[in-house]
């Protein structure tokens, strides 16, 4: 048996490569991608992640899925963000 380091998250990422929104509290909207998810959180590509604040929701349209988030590291032209309240639907928004 081959004894693995412990890794820093909790949940294992899955590829996403999915169209999304960060949406702060002012209403500023900024288009983004999500590269990868996991139960905790996601790794997103957005051209300018200094505009990013500490707070924020992300929006996956395909998915349905709206999720308060805080952002942990940036780095180039990603960030990563940990989910800070439990997903949700965004149609439920709309209604």
């Amino acid at each position: 048996m081959i004894d693995k380091p412990p890794g820093r998250r909790q949940f294992g990422r899955r590829p996403a490569f999915k169209s999304a929104t960060i949406v702060q509290d002012g209403g500023a909207r900024l288009s983004a991608t999500v590269i990868d998810l996991s139960e905790a959180g996601a790794r997103i590509k957005i051209a300018r992640p200094e505009a990013v604040e500490n707070e924020f929701y992300l929006e996956i349209p395909e998915n349905d899925f709206i999720v308060k988030c805080r952002m942990v590291h940036m780095q180039d032209t990603s960030i990563g963000a940990v989910f800070i309240r439990a997903p949700r639907r965004l149609s439920w928004l709309n209604k």
